[in-house]
This record gives C-alpha cells, sequence and structure tokens, in this order.
C-alpha cells in the first residue's frame, strides 16, 4: 500500500466526525506541536482507511477505532513528518534510549557499537529522502498509524530491519574450507529452514519455537521478583528509563546496566536449558549451538511471546 492515502472522502470524514476530532485533538496535545485539528485529523483518516479499506464502517464502530488510537503518539509523528525541530528534540530525548535498548536486547553479544549503530540507522530512513525538486520520498514514519504505542512501534521496525541485515548477510557471505574452496555460510540443514521450507511447514521452526518458549519462561521464573517487575515496567508497561528510575529513586544508568545485566543472564539461562535438554515425560534432546542460534533468528522473524503472560507465570510460581 502507498505511504500517501488517498484523500478522497476526507471532506466528508472531517464533517462528519468534527465533534469527536475536536475532542481527540485536544486530548492529544496536539497545540503543543503546532499540530492544527485538520492535520492531525488527515492522520486519523488515514489510519482509518489503512485499517478498513475504501469504505468505513458506522459511526459507532469508526469511533470505536479512533478512540482506541495513540493520539499523542501521531500528533507527534504529524510535526515529525514536517521536520519540526522540537518535535525532533522530544523524539531524540524519549526515544533514543529505548531504541538502545531495544537494540541491546536484539543483537546480544554482538555489542554496545553494533546495538547503537542498528539505533542510529533508523533515524535517517525516517525522514525519508529528499527526491528531484526537493519532493521528499515515502518516509517511514508514514506508515505509522497510531494502532501501537509509538515506542512499540519502533521496537519493531528496529527488529524487521536487524532480519533483513542478517538475511543480506546469509545470502552474500562465504566461508573457505581448508582447501580454499568456498562455501556457504550457512549449514546445509539451516540453509533448507530458511529457503526451501520456510513458513507454516518449516519442521525446524515447528520444532524449535516451542522449546524457545518454554525456556524463555523457565528463566523468566528464575529471576527475582524486582528483575521481574524492571523488565515489566520497561518492556510490557512502555516505561521510559528516565521514568522507571524516577520509581525506583535511582539514576536511569543505574536502570539501563541492570536492566543489561538482566538480559544477558536471561540469554546464559534460555541457551543453558536448550543445550540441556528435558528429561521428563515430554523428553527433549538438548540442542547444539547452531540449533539455539536458529531459535533466536526464528524469534525475531516472527514470534508471539506474550511477555506480559510469561512474567505474570513466573511470578506465581517462582515464589519469590
Amino acid at each position: 500500500m502507498s505511504c500517501h492515502t488517498s484523500t478522497q472522502g476526507l471532506a466528508e470524514f472531517l464533517a462528519a466526525h468534527s465533534s469527536l476530532l475536536a475532542q481527540l485533538h485536544a486530548q492529544a496535545a496536539a497545540d503543543r506541536w503546532g499540530v492544527d485539528g485538520e492535520e492531525l485529523a488527515t492522520a486519523f483518516y488515514r489510519s482509518a482507511i489503512h485499517r478498513f479499506g475504501g469504505t468505513l464502517p458506522p459511526g459507532d464502530s469508526l469511533e470505536t477505532y479512533l478512540r482506541t488510537l495513540h493520539g499523542e503518539d501521531l500528533a507527534l509523528v504529524c510535526a515529525l513528518r514536517r521536520g519540526s525541530e522540537p518535535a525532533w528534540e522530544e523524539f531524540v530525548a524519549r526515544y533514543r534510549p529505548i531504541l538502545y535498548g531495544a537494540a541491546r536486547a536484539i543483537v546480544g553479544s554482538s555489542g554496545e557499537a553494533r546495538a547503537r549503530e542498528l539505533a542510529d540507522s533508523l533515524y535517517a530512513e525516517l525522514y525519508g529522502v529528499a527526491g528531484a525538486g526537493g519532493a521528499r520520498e515515502c518516509a517511514l514514519l508514514d506508515y505509522f498509524h497510531g494502532r501501537s504505542k509509538l515506542a512499540t512501534w519502533l521496537r519493531t521496525v528496529l527488529a524487521q530491519r536487524h532480519v533483513d541485515a542478517l538475511r543480506v548477510a546469509k545470502r552474500t557471505e562465504s566461508l573457505e574450507d581448508e582447501n580454499g574452496v568456498a562455501r556457504p555460510a550457512v549449514s546445509p540443514s539451516a540453509s533448507r529452514g530458511r529457503t526451501e521450507t520456510r513458513g507454516a511447514g518449516d519442521p525446524d521452526r515447528a520444532r524449535l519455537l516451542p522449546q524457545l518458549r518454554d525456556a524463555m519462561a523457565a528463566a523468566l521464573a528464575a529471576l527475582s521478583a524486582s528483575e521481574r517487575l524492571l523488565l515489566s515496567l520497561y518492556y510490557v508497561q512502555d516505561l521510559t528509563l528516565a521514568q522507571v528510575a524516577r520509581l525506583r529513586g535511582v539514576h536511569e544508568a543505574t536502570i539501563s546496566r541492570q536492566l543489561d545485566g538482566i538480559r544477558r543472564v536471561l540469554r546464559e539461562n534460555v541457551d543453558r536449558v536448550l543445550a540441556a535438554g528435558n528429561a521428563g515425560p515430554q523428553a527433549r534432546a538438548g540442542l547444539s549451538p547452531a540449533e539455539i542460534e536458529l531459535c533466536f533468528s526464528y524469534a525475531l522473524e516472527d514470534w508471539a511471546f506474550d511477555l506480559g503472560s510469561a512474567l505474570s507465570s513466573g511470578a506465581r510460581e517462582g515464589g519469590k
């Protein structure tokens, strides 16, 4: 779908829902960014068109949908899309720590430099590229429709960019064997899993993701109550580092270090559980290092793991 949604029907939309749109504009505090009623209403209209297509639902259903959108985030994005300097400064201050934290979790052992490179690579893409005559090509922000929080959407985009980079690397990189003959960088079994049988019929995906889910649940349950709460505040409730720090009465750098430590412990424990296997009633052999890496590759591509539920279950089972 083009990022430039047709404005056909916009006038009718504005007239039919003027009172509701005025309420939503006030609730979003859009005036803070100099975003007027029509500009924000257009963003709501684009979101509805993206959700429902050319034919919008009856009034009540449409109003319910519009009220579920994250209006404050939509207003900020409206200002960002037209290059508001104050909006950009707010975005950097509020979302750069979130992007860095998400990037650290995504790249894992690749290190801080790689995490910052991944997070920083999004900034230019968010605003697009100026084309002939100064016209701006479609920016990534044009695809934000307010159905999720901006922080959640940014984390999703960041993860997808990382997966895309991994795919490119696996297609282009090669290694040489002891005779100097180039061979694929990915093992034949992993290659088959990513090309010939990718999708719902992929036996490796169907086998590995349930094991990763169980290992992650076990690792989360082993955390202390304080550690689980910290993960919930940051990843489930989408609080910023500064907000969590104020709640806990410490500096935000302390929260960042604590999150880094928890992520490292989680990864180590998940690796350990996967490598050990399960000797219980549903016995499972331990996974090889290559299979463990494949688990995390699958998870980055598409994995509906409910962190909030897992943290709640861990609290009940851990009793810590």
